[in-house]
């Protein structure tokens, strides 16, 4: 029986051009620190992509945010380690021009609250790129809350990214539930639907469908956010069960 509901959030939760976005990210980003670490920003970029690159190749010898800062400090010289709480202060304030380009499903709202009514452990299995801030506000900017979720990956708390299997058994340790007892909910047929492979029951939102790998999707249980709301209505309610 499902307990737990795992849900994606840039592009599944939280619609998202995400070409749009990595380029205001980057833009702002420059802006906001090249000018006091005296760095141009296209060295600026090439470094945060090898810092993501490094996270997402991460086995777990480290967290994602040593992992992230450890190969940055290899490309532009370990003076950065500095100037990472100026880097924390660019996610508490010149992030949010990123914003732009996100907008608000109202199902993601319904979807978290029909959920948690019904006394599922909701998780923000997102994959974890960002820091805790950055994170708790992309969740903000979809019409959700911090507080709606049992456990929200960040680069800080986790040691792996999506679609290494690991990710979804460390993010199930965290939340402290069993896979096959937990429902992967996202939009990215690599990243999110190889949670099957650990027992997960899956669900794809094809909203903004990501198939890189142009595979056959028709086994999966998917359709759209408003979908997979009235998906959720359907749902067993656990607290009737208590």
């Amino acid at each position: 029986m499902i307990k737990n509901i795992f849900l994606d959030l840039d592009g599944t939760m939280l619609p998202m051009d995400m070409k749009k976005f990595m380029k205001l990210y980057f833009s702002s980003m420059a802006e906001a620190v090249c000018p006091y670490i005296e760095m141009s920003p296209e060295t600026l970029r090439k470094a945060l992509l090898g810092g993501m690159e490094a996270m997402y190749q991460n086995q777990g010898a480290m967290s994602n945010k040593m992992c992230f800062w450890n190969k940055v400090a290899t490309m532009v010289g370990p003076e950065i380690i500095n100037d990472i709480p100026m880097f924390n202060g660019y996610y508490e304030n010149e992030f949010i021009l990123t914003k732009e380009a996100t907008t608000v499903n109202p199902y993601s709202r319904k979807i978290v609250d029909e959920v948690r009514r019904k006394g599922y452990n909701t998780v923000m299995a997102t994959n974890p790129f960002f820091p805790k801030i950055a994170t708790e506000r992309r969740v903000k900017w979809a019409g959700l809350d911090k507080n709606d979720f049992s456990v929200i990956t960040t680069y800080e708390n986790s040691k792996y990214c999506k679609p290494n299997p690991k990710y979804f058994i460390e993010t199930c340790e965290m939340a402290k539930c069993k896979p096959e007892e937990t429902l992967m909910v996202g939009n990215d047929v690599r990243e999110d639907m190889i949670s099957a492979t650990i027992g997960m029951e899956t669900f794809l939102v094809t909203d903004d469908l990501i198939n890189r790998d142009n595979v056959d999707i028709s086994g999966y249980k998917q359709g759209s956010l408003k979908d997979f709301y009235e998906y959720c209505l359907q749902l067993p309610d656990l607290t009737e069960e208590q």
